[in-house]
C-alpha cells in the first residue's frame, strides 16, 4: 500500500513538472532571431533574390525579412543565404533558442535556423532545400532542456545521423519517440553544443526531431 501511494505521488510530481517545463518553454518573447541587412552590389542582390524567390515558391507561407533572409511561422524557421562572391561570406552565429544547420563544414554557407523547443514538431529539411545537405551545426539554448536528432528519413523516421546527446548511438534506428524496449532514464548525459563537421555523416540528414531532455531515448 505504501509503495503504491509512493508511485502515485511520484507520477503526480512528474506530471506537474512536465506541465511547468512546457509552460516555461512556451513563454513568448524569450527567443528572437537576428535580422541581417548586409551591403551588397546590385549583382549580388540579384543572385540572392533569385534564391529567395525560389525558396518562397518551394514552400508557401514564408516572408522575406531582409535581403538575405526568409522567415516561416513567425520565426520558427529562418533561412539565411550567404553573400555571393569569392569569399562566400556567411552568418556563422546561432541565435539563442535555435538549432542552426549549415550546408558546409565550419558553419559556412546557407544556414537554416530552427526554433528549439521540446514541443517543436519534426522538420523536413527538403522544405528548405536542406535535405542531405547538412555538414555542420550548433545548438544555442538552455542546457538540459531539449534533445535533438538528425534523421536520414522524412518525418523523423529512420536512422540517427546526428544528436546533441553524446551517448546516442549514431547510425541506429530512431523514433518517432515511442519508448523503446531498451531505454535509459539516467541523467548521466553529455550534451554537445555543435559540430563543425559531421563526417562520416555529412549530407545524410533529411529531417530534424526535438524531444524533452527528460524523456527516455533509444540506446
Amino acid at each position: 500500500m505504501v509503495i503504491r501511494l509512493f508511485l502515485v505521488i511520484a507520477a503526480l510530481c512528474v506530471a506537474v513538472f512536465t506541465l511547468y517545463f512546457f509552460a516555461m518553454q512556451s513563454t513568448p518573447g524569450t527567443t528572437r532571431y537576428a535580422v541581417f541587412k548586409p551591403d551588397m552590389s546590385a549583382a549580388q542582390s540579384a543572385q540572392v533574390q533569385q534564391l529567395i524567390d525560389e525558396q518562397l515558391i518551394r514552400k508557401a507561407g514564408g516572408r522575406q525579412v531582409s535581403p538575405i533572409q526568409v522567415v516561416y511561422d513567425e520565426g520558427a524557421v529562418v533561412v539565411t543565404f550567404p553573400i555571393p562572391g569569392e569569399n562566400h561570406q556567411s552568418d556563422g552565429i546561432c541565435d539563442f533558442g535555435y538549432l542552426c544547420l549549415w550546408e558546409n563544414p565550419g558553419f559556412t554557407g546557407r544556414k537554416l535556423s530552427l526554433l528549439s523547443k521540446p514541443s517543436s514538431r519534426p522538420v523536413n529539411l527538403t522544405d528548405y532545400n536542406f535535405g542531405k545537405q547538412v555538414s555542420s551545426w550548433q545548438h544555442n539554448n538552455k542546457i538540459h532542456t531539449v534533445k535533438i536528432f538528425g534523421i536520414d528519413g522524412p518525418g523523423a523516421i529512420g536512422n540517427m545521423m546526428m544528436s546533441n546527446i553524446k551517448e546516442v548511438r549514431l547510425g541506429r534506428g530512431c523514433c518517432p519517440f515511442s519508448i523503446p524496449e531498451k531505454a535509459s532514464a539516467s541523467g548521466v548525459w553529455t550534451e554537445v553544443h555543435g559540430q563543425d563537421r559531421l563526417a562520416p555523416y555529412d549530407d545524410r540528414i533529411v529531417s530534424i526531431a526535438f524531444s524533452p531532455m527528460f524523456v527516455l531515448f533509444a540506446q
